[in-house]
């Protein structure tokens, strides 16, 4: 992205509808893999801006890695130290060094995603597990994903089968921020029709703020069902992953 998109993101990551519902759901994967646990190793990949590092941290202690000079400056001015630059999938890290590998929203800007996701599954302890969200269906793509770089997007069927080349397997796997499917076809078809350009590579569509609170509601209510059930249809796929 560009650096204007990083302060964009740094700025609504604590506020926007989506990132909010997006970590209530992701917690709901991060309590059932850690079982308990204290002080697991973490490992995020692609940390961005950092507005996963909160949540992260309740769980252990966490390497933040990204390939972008922009998002590692961002990181430096929070002042998080443990960040490192990587230039490619290659990990500097040791075999089994991590409890838990942790890639939001990730996996889509990389080409040779199964390669991703072996090096991935190299740093993983053997009953470590790698949590995963992507966004969902290839007919959904767009100049958002075009401005962003992104290289697919995904359906369950095709990460279950990309995670177990490279010799992972779902132990959850689901579609997420459901409600919001019909709204951005909607949204997106009606772009597309008035011939307009995103203004903003994030795509962030600004809505009052009593919208902004009903919408993260809808999706912390989302978050308990992913408790409990796979949702057959959303903007995001989410999986734990675990070795075979």
């Amino acid at each position: 992205m560009q650096k204007i998109e990083y302060a964009t993101m740094a700025e609504r990551e604590s506020t926007y509808w989506w990132h909010l519902g997006r970590l209530r759901i992701i917690e709901t994967y991060l309590q059932k893999a850690t079982n308990g646990k204290k002080n697991v190793k973490i490992l995020n990949v692609g940390c961005g801006t950092g507005g996963t590092l909160a949540l992260l941290e309740k769980y252990g202690v966490v390497d933040n890695i990204d390939i972008s000079d922009d998002a590692i400056a961002f990181m430096k001015q929070l002042g998080y130290s443990r960040i490192k630059k990587v230039n490619d999938i290659a990990l500097p890290f040791k075999d089994e060094s991590y409890d838990l590998v942790v890639a939001f929203d990730v996996l889509e800007h990389i080409k040779e995603d199964e390669q991703a996701l072996k090096e991935w599954h190299r740093v993983l302890t053997s009953d470590g597990a790698v949590i995963i969200t992507v966004p969902a269906y290839q007919w959904l793509w767009g100049e958002h994903d075009v401005s962003l770089h992104h290289q697919r997007r995904y359906t369950t069927r095709l990460l279950k089968r990309t995670a177990n080349a490279a010799g992972l397997t779902p132990g959850r796997l689901s579609y997420a921020i459901a409600f919001s499917l019909p709204l951005v076809v909607g949204f997106r078809t009606l772009h597309k029709l008035s011939g307009r350009k995103a203004d903003s590579e994030t795509s962030y569509v600004d809505v009052p703020n009593w919208v902004n609170t009903l919408f993260s509601q809808l999706l912390y209510v989302e978050a308990k069902f992913h408790n409990f059930v796979r949702f057959p249809a959303g903007t995001s796929v989410i999986t734990s992953l675990r070795k075979k």
